[in-house]
């Protein structure tokens, strides 16, 4: 039996279209037999029909990849060395291509495992034989050929690409990094807070916003007195993966008073300060361009917050500020007070710090 590219043929009840033949001889007795590689012409399933016309065998059999199946059950029943005299139409040979080969039957003498030592690998079938009788020629079908190899073009093109994402993926996560860091950024303290605010269980409450200069307002929440200044401070700088500029609690606030906490992020600055009569603990955020423009307190702030909001903008922001908002005027031009001191081994830099960069190392885990 003899096939071209294009016939269409009927194995054992299934209907198949050439791709291409390969024709090998055993090295040790001169002996020929032809293998045709074939595609369903309904799906994209490809097997290869062997056809030994000397010794009246006839099989199917699929490829499975270059590691050996389990021979358990299976013993061998012929082996030697094969070379190729004729290869047309698509198949990955040409004529003077070499291997061993071994194969294997069940004990059934009807399943087959076969075994291909190539120059550059293994390669393993696993299959059945058929008879002579149940391999029919239906006809020739140039459409189905066409139809076939396209298929088989579409799936080579998308190999491709998955290979070359692998190749990639090492530069695309270290670039993943680089623009992570340069377009990546967290939500600001205002919107964690009125997004927090809302919740079923909300630790913060809108209380009111304060008017300032050039069309700039601060939004003001209650965190109730539950919790403690640092506290707050730390939730907000967590909420914000420490992306922080500048922070430092007020070590100078007056006997029986804690602290206020001043944050200074890129574009926002937040003051977390007990109340006037002490009884729970405030948070005003605004954008910096309220902080430059506006000379008014904290809401319900105490003598000490007001001076160190004041204080910690004027040391920390107002430089770098005064360049950014140059066309507006600031109160800060004449301000008259001490500059604080800014350590950036305080305890809130230091967990600022340490959150940014578990946020870092978190998004290049996720990826």
């Amino acid at each position: 039996m003899k096939f071209s590219r294009g016939d269409v043929l009927l194995v054992d009840g299934v209907e198949y279209v050439v791709l291409g033949s390969v024709t090998y001889r055993n090295t040790a007795d001169g002996n020929c037999w032809d293998e045709y590689r074939m595609q369903k012409t309904e799906g994209a399933s490809e097997v290869w029909l062997s056809i030994d016309d000397v010794f009246s065998e006839y099989s199917v059999t699929h490829v499975v990849g270059e590691r050996c199946p389990s021979l358990r059950g299976y013993h061998i029943v012929d082996h030697g060395h094969e070379v190729v005299i004729a290869a047309s139409g698509s198949v990955d040979v040409v004529p003077g291509d070499q291997a061993d080969f071994n194969e294997y039957e069940d004990d059934t003498e009807e399943k087959i495992i076969s075994e291909e030592l190539w120059s550059d690998g293994a390669e393993y079938s696993t299959g059945h034989y058929v008879d002579a009788e149940d391999i029919f020629f239906s006809r020739h079908d140039k459409a189905a050929l066409e139809k076939a190899e396209a298929g088989i073009r579409r799936r080579a093109l998308i190999i491709t690409a998955l290979a070359l994402m692998v190749f990639f993926l090492p530069l695309l996560g270290f670039l993943f990094d680089v623009l992570s860091g340069l377009f990546y950024s967290p939500q600001t303290i205002s919107h964690y807070l009125s997004r927090q605010s809302k919740t079923a269980a909300p630790r913060y409450s809108y209380v009111t916003s304060v008017t300032g200069e050039a069309k700039q307002k601060a939004d003001v929440y209650s965190a109730g007195s539950a919790y403690s200044i640092d506290f707050i401070a730390e939730d907000i700088i967590t909420a914000i993966e420490g992306e922080t500029e500048y922070v430092q609690k007020d070590d100078e606030a007056g006997e029986g008073e804690e602290g206020s906490v001043a944050i200074l992020t890129k574009k926002e600055y937040c003051l977390v300060y007990p109340s006037e009569d002490n009884n729970e603990v405030l948070v005003q955020v605004s954008k910096r361009k309220f902080a430059y423009t506006t000379d008014e307190s904290p809401y319900r702030s105490n003598r000490h917050a007001r001076r160190y909001y004041r204080r910690f903008y004027y040391s920390t922001g107002y430089s770098s500020d005064s360049s950014s908002y140059r066309k507006y005027s600031s109160p800060y031009s004449s301000f008259d007070d001490t500059s604080i001191s800014y350590s950036d081994s305080n305890s809130l830099n230091t967990y600022s710090g340490t959150v940014r960069q578990d946020s870092i190392n978190a998004r290049r885990s996720d990826g």
